[in-house]
């Protein structure tokens, strides 16, 4: 089953509600994929997410360089994989994607891992437009 819900995210207070909605439905095992183009909101909306849920702010920086961030919250552990500098995508495992997945994942780029996303998870799509209003399509997988 496909749920799809498309939103218009005209500021940055847009970004934080859905990522509210969004972050009322993490628990382990969730995961999530952020796709967009570079500068689109992604780890912004990320940041929004663990925000969410974190009783106490967190600074959450976009984890490129070291590929995974882990954030061991009270309710949940959350891993944020940014896959734009993979090379390969079985150098995945190398980052315990493999222990994250009893855990909630959110991964950036996960074109490149197409082969390992789970059936079930939550796709969502960033876009800006010639005119930069932005979107965000959320499409939910429940496929087994």
């Amino acid at each position: 089953m496909k749920d799809v819900f498309k939103f218009n995210l005209l500021c940055l207070r847009d970004s934080e509600k859905l990522a509210k909605k969004i972050s009322n439905h993490v628990r382990s095992k969730t995961f999530i994929s952020l796709r967009g183009k570079l500068g689109v909101g992604k780890t912004t909306l990320v940041k929004y997410i663990i925000n969410s849920i974190s009783p106490k702010k967190i600074r959450v920086l976009s984890p490129t360089f070291s590929l995974v961030h882990i954030y061991d919250l009270k309710r949940v552990k959350i891993w944020h994989f940014d896959l734009y500098r993979l090379k390969n995508k079985s150098e995945l495992f190398d980052l315990d994607f493999d222990l994250a997945l009893l855990d909630c994942v959110i991964v950036e780029w996960p074109e490149i891992i197409k082969d390992y996303l789970p059936a079930k998870r939550v796709d969502i799509h960033l876009n800006e437009d010639e005119k930069f209003l932005r979107t965000a399509t959320v499409r939910i997988l429940n496929e087994n």
